[in-house]
């Protein structure tokens, strides 16, 4: 067990514990057994918060490998302003926790119009039924890092049961390819040094690596509380922020082969122009290349590196990352006047 005093110890550990549960959840069939609730589904909306969201945009993209239609959609999105729904309608819901207000009523719309769902979702997540795939034990720390990780896996496993994805013989190769990056640790502490984390940090990414952009922003925010992050797709890092961008200032670019690929070269070529400072993530890089997978499979593996990064960032910064700053009196009272 971590010593709970260091902080952030608990991050470290679930940062840790990623190649283990990935394995454990391979050998387990459950998702596969599940996915027969969504057979025939003509259409598949995946639905999640924050995190959540972002495990369902990558899930978006290996469901439509498989040759599912499927959309991500927010659940204050989905249960407010739910799209037009139709028979042969199937929802897929991501929870870490289960207990989040308006995932739950997403989850109660698709029961009242009759869809079939399946819930991914932690152990001992208040969500039940024989809909309910479980990822990992529930993470002691906020900053959600294995259950994403396994959430991601469940949607592969759910994909590869429903159809016939070209990337199916390589889920197994998941675990060691996180487990290499997870060897980087004493690389990103350096790199964490030596570049500039104020007034942001940018994160661009597109196709499935959006979702790892988006995520890695989320996760540096969360984790290090004074360093201010933003994620932008690979297009629309063009149409704008890119003025705003000054040199010196550090980006995280990730890159895979597939469509967006010579687009987010175009983006890292003009950064270099501009003079920040650019991270590359990914399998065809320069920077921290990871093990080469489907691009589907790819934000599995590739937002290891800036849950690192985000931990790093946290030590250096000098704060608890496991504390979600409940410990302030002033953040403790604004998150005391909300419900999640």
């Amino acid at each position: 067990m971590p010593d709970d005093q260091e902080p952030g110890a608990y991050l470290r550990a679930a940062l840790a514990s990623q190649p283990r549960e990935l394995s454990r959840l391979l050998s387990d069939d459950s998702a596969t057994v599940a996915a027969e609730r969504l057979r025939g589904c003509s259409r598949i909306f995946v639905v999640g918060t924050g995190t959540s969201y972002h495990g369902a945009l990558a899930g978006q993209f290996i469901l439509r490998s498989a040759g599912i239609e499927a959309w991500a959609v927010r659940a204050f999105e989905f249960a407010n302003y739910p799209p037009t729904l139709r028979e042969g309608d199937g929802l897929i819901l991501l929870s870490h926790r289960g207990s989040k207000h308006f995932s739950r009523r997403s989850l109660d719309l698709a029961e009242q119009r009759a869809m079939p769902w399946l819930a991914v979702t932690g152990e001992g997540s208040a969500l039940e039924g024989e809909g309910v795939v479980r990822t990992v034990e529930q993470e002691k720390s906020p900053v959600h890092t294995a259950s994403h990780t396994g959430a991601m896996l469940r949607l592969a496993q759910i994909a590869a049961a429903l159809g016939k994805p070209p990337w199916r013989g390589q889920l197994a190769g998941l675990p060691e390819a996180v487990a290499a990056v997870l060897e980087w640790g004493d690389r990103v502490a350096a790199d964490v040094r030596r570049v500039e984390l104020k007034p942001v940090v940018h994160f661009v990414g597109g196709g499935p690596a959006r979702a790892t952009a988006y995520e890695g922003a989320l996760k540096m925010r969360e984790a290090s509380h004074l360093v201010s992050a933003e994620g932008h797709d690979v297009e629309g890092i063009l149409h704008g922020p890119l003025v705003s961008i000054q040199p010196g200032q550090t980006v995280v670019a990730i890159a895979e082969p597939g469509p967006a690929l010579e687009r987010t070269r175009e983006v890292i070529r003009a950064l270099g122009e501009i003079g920040a400072v650019v991270i590359q993530v990914g399998s065809v890089t320069d920077g921290y290349r990871t093990t080469r997978v489907d691009e589907v499979l790819a934000p599995i593996v590739n937002v290891v590196p800036l849950q690192l990064l985000a931990y790093e960032a946290s030590r250096l910064m000098g704060v608890d990352a496991d504390s979600f700053r409940r410990d302030e009196p002033p953040y403790a009272a604004a998150q005391a006047g909300f419900t999640l």
